[in-house]
């Protein structure tokens, strides 16, 4: 049984009782003690105080705050968890009552735990933003997630943030190219195409500022959706993405100012010292060159060298049968996995399978100690 699996049977034991209350619709008191008592089951003590209930938080002479869960190490806490009912829908106020506390106690994460779990990362914008979400369902995939990171013997903070910040790199993402859309798509579509061609030019380009809008008041820009536009538009895929990247989260509104954006990652990396790729394409050129070395692997020993725990929600690689058969839309696959004709590839027992390209700072180190284990070199560069 992989780890992945292992902490799929664990989330099925926190959730049980959460479960039940659910559908009983308990009060929040005794909410909150059946999560308590889940968190002891994930090996956080409440005898040595890494689970502080109701800890009062004073703020000036006469006002405090009270927390429902905060979560320490050594006495320093972690994170904290805002309870409420379960089947409480969220609201904004309670949001914003759940950023008061991770700013007093000086945490950049919330969990919420009420009709779902949802996890929120604090930007210092005005709301923390929801980055993840669980359903309390014993069989919901994002459970072993909870379990990898919220187990006290697995969690780490710093591991933690860099997830946080590759979820909030995706809903800026897909909040900025809806919004795009519908100015493209709007009466004034060209004008607003016009304007970021000229911004482009001057501002990136570094193009003549006065030689370059005499160029382009030569054009009348006209868009026109493509004749490959249905009723599942382009917007509705970007959105069917932030439902399907694993995490189901919420975009909640926020402002985000350009100093808080951290630059992308753009290392490459090589096996031979001359062909250098990024971390989603040097992942499937490690497979290559150990399908090289081990050509009589069959697909299910390829399936437990390669588990998908070493990538997360997607799995390092699947069969073209199994993402036929996925939950998630198979037109969003399509972008996360190679699976073009000539990037497909095959185990010795002929079955033909994709390679996920979804790698970043907080999955890609689990392919380099793989490497290590196997005494396996490489090189970077910048």
């Amino acid at each position: 049984m992989t780890s992945n699996e292992k902490n799929q049977n664990r989330w099925r034991e926190f959730c049980y009782d959460l479960i039940e209350a659910k559908a009983n619709n308990i009060l929040e008191d005794p909410y909150q003690k059946l999560i308590e008592q889940g968190l002891r089951q994930l090996s956080w003590s409440k005898a040595k105080g890494e689970i502080c209930s109701k800890q009062q938080i004073k703020i000036g002479s006469h006002n405090s705050l009270e927390p429902d869960i905060t979560l320490k190490i050594n006495n320093v806490p972690q994170f904290v968890i805002e309870v409420k009912k379960p089947n409480n829908k969220l609201t904004s106020n309670q949001i914003l009552q759940l950023l008061s506390y991770m700013r007093q106690i000086k945490v950049c994460f919330g969990l919420y735990i009420g009709d779902r779990i949802s996890l929120f990362y604090d930007d210092n914008s005005e709301e923390p933003i929801n980055v993840w979400n669980v359903e309390l369902d014993s069989d919901d995939e994002e459970g072993w997630r909870f379990i990898d990171f919220f187990s006290r013997n697995s969690f780490n903070s710093e591991r933690l943030e860099i997830f946080c910040k590759e979820r909030l790199k995706e809903i800026i993402s897909i909040k900025g190219l809806l919004s795009i859309s519908e100015k493209l798509e709007g009466p004034k579509g060209g004008t607003y195409l016009k304007e970021m061609l000229e911004d482009y030019l001057i501002r990136i380009k570094s193009y003549d500022h006065s030689l370059t809008k005499n160029m382009l008041q030569k054009f009348n820009i006209i868009v026109q959706l493509s004749d490959k536009t249905n009723d599942d538009s382009s917007d509705k895929k970007i959105e069917s993405s932030a439902n399907n990247v694993g995490s189901r989260y919420i975009i909640e509104k926020h402002n985000r100012t350009a100093r808080n954006k951290s630059s992308k990652d753009r290392t490459k990396y090589s096996l031979d010292g001359v062909n250098f790729y990024g971390k989603n394409r040097f992942v499937r050129e490690v497979i290559i060159q150990f399908l090289s070395q081990k050509p009589n692997l069959k697909y299910v020993q390829l399936k437990q060298i390669f588990t998908d725990n070493l990538q997360g929600s997607y799995g390092v690689i699947k069969s073209i049968d199994e993402l036929s058969q996925s939950k998630h839309d198979f037109e969003d696959l399509k972008f996360r996995y190679w699976m073009d004709d000539d990037m497909l590839l095959q185990s010795a027992d002929n079955v033909r399978f994709a390679v996920c390209n979804q790698w970043g700072k907080y999955n890609f180190p689990n392919i380099i100690q793989l490497m290590n284990k196997w005494g396996w070199d490489f090189i970077k560069e910048q």
